[in-house]
This record gives C-alpha cells, structure tokens and sequence, in this order.
C-alpha cells in the first residue's frame, strides 16, 4: 500500500504550506492571536462555548480596541469551528466576508478589529507566528502572508535542514533560498544553483554527481558534480520537478548517505552540504502524476513553503516598488499613493515579480532624467494582461497569451471577463450597487466582494473604536 502524502515528515502549515514541526507541540483546538495587539496569545478550545473580546470576563481577552466587550462566541463542533458574532461593532470577518454565524473548517483565519486569530483544532496544521520584519534576505513584504514565509524560513535557515520551495513562477524562490543560505550557519560556504529544466537530459547526472575523464564522449577531464561544488555551503535545485525519474533515485542515495559517486568512478566521495530544492509546480500534483518520486518528495520536505503570488499581496506593492526601483538604479523615485500605484494595484501579474521588475526597468529606461516620482515614470502595462485596454469580452479572450500553461491563462481569462463585465455593468446603473445587483443577478454584499476584488470600488471602511 503506497504511503498518503501527509506523513511523518510534514506536520504544520504556513498559509497552507507545510515547515518543520520542531517547535509545536498540537493540541486538540487552539485559537491563536496572530495579528495584533496581543500577538501570540494561545487559548484552546472545546465543545464549550468560549467568548472573545475585550472584557476581562472573556475566555480570550484582547486589548485591541476595535474589539468589542463581547465580541463572539467560539464552540468546537467536530474537526470544525462554529463562530457567532455578538452583535459586535466592527464586525467578525472570514477574508472579506462579513459573519454572522457559521462553521468553518479547521484553519480558518478570523477577523476582529485589528486582530487576526488563527483556528487550529485536531490534527490540522499550525500557523506559525508572523516575523515582524518586512523582509527577509532579498524578499520583501509587510502583508500577514510574507511575513508568516519569512518566520518560516527564519526557523529553518537555522536548522541545517532540507527545505522545499513551490510557487509560481517570478515569486522569488532562488531569493528565498539565497536568504535561507544568508542566515545559516553555512553562510560563509558557497551557494551552488542548478537548474534542472535548464540542462540537457544527457548531462544532467554529470552536472548533479560529476565525472571522470573518459566517462562518456565529450569528457575530456576530470569534473565534480554540483554536491561537491557546494561542500561546506548550500546547494539549490531549482526546476526539481523537470529532474528525470530514473535520476530521483540516485539523488535519493545522495540525500540519504551524504556521500556521491562520479561517473566513472567507483569510489563515493563525502559530501557536506545543505539541501534546498524548488518546484516550478504543485510537489503535490507532480507526485500524483507520476513526475517526482513520493520518497524523495518526503525526504526534501522537511520544511515546506509556497511563496505567495503578487497578485494576492498587493498591499506590497508599494514597498516592493521602492525596494526594485532602490536595487535597480531607481533610488532618486519615491513611490507614494496615487495613479501610477493604483495603476499597478490592477494588474495581474501573471509574472509575479519578476514580470513587476522588468516593468520597472522599461520605465526607468525611458523615464526623464529629472524624474523623483513614480508617476514620471513611464509604466507601460500589457494590456492582454492588465485587462486595461481591451475593447470588448471577445477581444479580452482573442488576445489572450495561448501560450501560458492552461491554469494560468484560464485565471487571465476569469479576471479580464469579471473585471469587464463589473465594469460595464457599473457604468449602466450609474455606479449604483444595488441597481447593478438587481440587474447580473448577485447579492449586493456578493456584488460588493467582487468589485473590491478587482478594486473597482473603495476598500471597507476604517474600522471604528468599539464602545460596546
């Protein structure tokens, strides 16, 4: 019977990511503070009903003042949380969606005030705490997301551990795994990067364990391999899911003995080094086809992190901005609110940062030399991608890239029609929400989610000081 991928080597997530679980002991439910004045309170939970605000009778008393007295009830039911809001002033929210009462699964992140508490009940997987910087390394970002990544590869970076990384392409993996090398203890060794989709399939076991002259045609001297390159430091497998199958379980025997073999050789060599290794893709999905193997999967991820997508961390954008614009010959330009940003604010971006940097480098290029703000720039967005310019639903879906992989531009897709179709529809009923609600056939507060969505209508209401 094959081994299900969740296993001894995977026990917490980070915004539904697993890392090490070293630090946590799980219990049966927990509300945990992540966010807020009273970041890192823990309260466990039962089948009894709990309350949360900020009066000192409460189960979790809070000292965010936009809390209310009373501000809701938590009642485990199950391998799920039940939540009733208490007729608090601000509001209980899931993401951007307002609750009255409802079940949620284990996991969930609830919304009171200026405070975020995690859910964790039974088996399911613990949200470490938030670092409080806004950067670690080379990766930027103050958003609950970024800086849950960062206290995850704080901790790892530490334990000479094996890590793997997931994430669109442009997220910043090799920055990831450059900072985890950074703050090790290997920091003084050298960091080795190979990409597997980027070397010929015939030579990729040369490049991963070396070899020795006259191994194969072409090998006129001695080489090591990548392992033996990164003795002492840390080497960085980018691309791990395009490595062929018949070499995953030779990198296995390395990762497990330590020790690497040349071609042509018979003798096995020591190798020290720390393991970090990146996929293009789902690990999960790759496994499921078939593409990486489950035990070298296990063995890799000891720590595991997705680097969320810039798309759904745009309250970055304007630090992320500054810092591109400061490492790219940009430090005269201030990025303040405005156009340009809000501008920004509306793409997709599809390329993740890295799709954001080259924008910056146009820009930069063919900006006036006298420019200091964002808005002299010259930022020219592609309008397949920024859904800005496109006439018309059929010329949104014409002018699509076919070349994308199907997930990607399928999701082009979806967000050109929705933002269209919103927009049209708003300027038919004179921006009117419930007008416009009545009319494509949604709820006002489903209308409200999805125009905030795509940042056609301003953003929730500054929340006010509780006084109940």
């Amino acid at each position: 019977m094959s081994e299900p991928l969740a296993g001894r080597h995977q026990t917490a997530l980070v915004g539904g990511q697993d890392l090490s679980d070293g630090d946590f002991a799980l219990v049966r439910a927990t509300a945990l503070v992540v966010e807020g004045p009273d970041l890192g309170l823990a309260v466990p939970m039962s089948e009894k009903p709990i309350t949360l605000g900020k009066a000192r009778e409460c189960d979790i008393a809070l000292t965010d003042r936009a809390v209310s007295k009373m501000h809701l009830e938590l009642r485990l039911e199950g391998g799920a949380v039940r939540i009733r809001d208490l007729g608090s002033t601000n509001g209980t929210y899931v993401g951007k969606t307002r609750v009255i009462e409802s079940l949620v699964p284990a996991g969930t992140v609830l919304s009171v005030g200026r405070t975020r508490v995690h859910l964790r009940a039974d088996d399911a997987p613990v949200m470490i705490t938030p670092s409080e910087a806004d950067h670690f390394g080379e990766l930027y970002g103050s958003s609950i997301a970024m800086r849950q990544v960062f206290a995850v590869l704080e901790r790892a970076a530490v334990k000479d551990v094996n890590v793997l990384i997931d994430g669109e392409t442009g997220t910043g993996k090799e920055l990831a795994a450059r900072a985890i090398h950074q703050h090790s203890g290997r920091s003084a060794g050298t960091l080795v990067v190979l990409d597997c989709s980027a070397v010929a399939p015939e030579l990729v076991e040369s490049q991963l364990f070396g070899h020795r002259r006259g191994a194969f045609t072409g090998a006129m001297q001695d080489r090591p391999g990548v392992f033996e390159s990164a003795r002492g430091g840390t080497l960085f497998l980018d691309e791990l899911d395009s490595l062929p199958l018949d070499l995953q379980p030779k990198l296995l025997r390395v990762i497990e003995t330590r020790t690497v073999t040349r071609l042509g050789e018979f003798e096995p060599r020591p190798v020290d080094v720390r393991l970090v290794a990146a996929c293009g893709r789902s690990p999960e999905e790759a496994v499921a086809r078939g593409e990486l193997r489950r035990d070298l999967y296990f063995r890799l991820a000891v720590v595991r992190v997705t680097m969320p997508r810039l798309r759904d961390r745009l309250e970055d954008l304007p630090l992320v901005v500054q810092h591109l614009l400061d490492r790219i010959g940009g430090n005269t330009i201030r990025v303040a609110d405005g156009p340009a940003l809000e501008r920004l604010r509306r793409h997709p971006w599809l390329g993740n940062i890295r799709e954001l940097r080259n924008v910056l480098e146009r820009a930069l290029l063919l900006a006036p030399a006298n420019a200091t703000k964002l808005e002299q720039l010259p930022l020219r967005l592609s309008a397949v991608m920024a859904g800005a310019a496109e006439p018309g639903l059929g010329a949104s879906f014409g002018e699509l890239d076919l070349r994308l992989p199907y997930k990607e531009a399928k999701d082009a897709a979806l967000t050109a029609f929705e933002r269209h179709y919103l927009r049209a529809a708003l300027a038919r009923n004179g921006a009117n929400l419930s007008r416009t609600a009545r009319e494509v056939g949604l709820t006002r507060h489903h209308l409200r989610k999805l125009l905030r969505s795509h940042r056609l209508v301003a953003g929730p209401e500054r929340e006010r000081e509780a006084e109940d």
